[in-house]
């Protein structure tokens, strides 16, 4: 059975990937005229920062809601595999320019799970582009890439494979 997510010390919900399946890479590279640093760990976001925070106050304030979440995130198999397909995102945030080049991945329990978390908490959820951020520039954590608008915003460009040998 596939890792399950875990809730981060940022209330976010991650899939760690864990090294001996998908290695980290080495070195950083150049692309677009920006130094990208390479990852050191890999993961797949489930739960982004904005919505971890309300489903925390919200867990926070019934215990109940907190167990039905936990046991949601249980339920469904995590498995996960690579597109081999890498894109570059951009995003400006206040001052800050911010870029990753990530491989997105096909995880078929990610659209039903936000279905389940959204009927647990009352709305609708968008459901975040499974991806893994394997190089960041301008960002240690990567941009945040919460649903598939932002996404769209985000792509700058598909990356070459050639491109990652640095």
């Amino acid at each position: 059975m596939p890792m399950q997510p875990r809730w981060s010390d940022a209330e976010t919900l991650l899939l760690a990937i864990p090294p001996q399946a998908w290695r980290p890479p080495s070195r950083g590279v150049r692309a677009d005229g920006i130094e990208f640093a390479p990852k050191t760990e890999l993961h797949v976001t489930i739960v982004g920062r904005a919505l971890g925070a309300q489903a925390h106050a919200a867990m926070a304030a019934d215990p109940a809601l907190a167990a039905a979440i936990d046991a949601t995130v249980s339920s469904f198999d995590w498995s996960w595999t690579r597109d081999r397909a890498w894109w570059l995102l951009r995003k400006r945030d206040g001052g800050a320019d911010k870029a990753s080049i990530v491989e997105t991945v096909a995880m078929p329990a990610m659209s039903a799970f936000h279905a389940r978390l959204g009927t647990l908490l009352g709305r609708t959820l968008p459901v975040p582009p499974p991806h893994v951020t394997l190089y960041v520039a301008g960002d240690t954590e990567g941009i945040g890439v919460p649903d598939d608008a932002a996404w769209r915003r985000y792509v700058v460009r598909a990356i070459a494979k050639d491109e990652l040998r640095g």
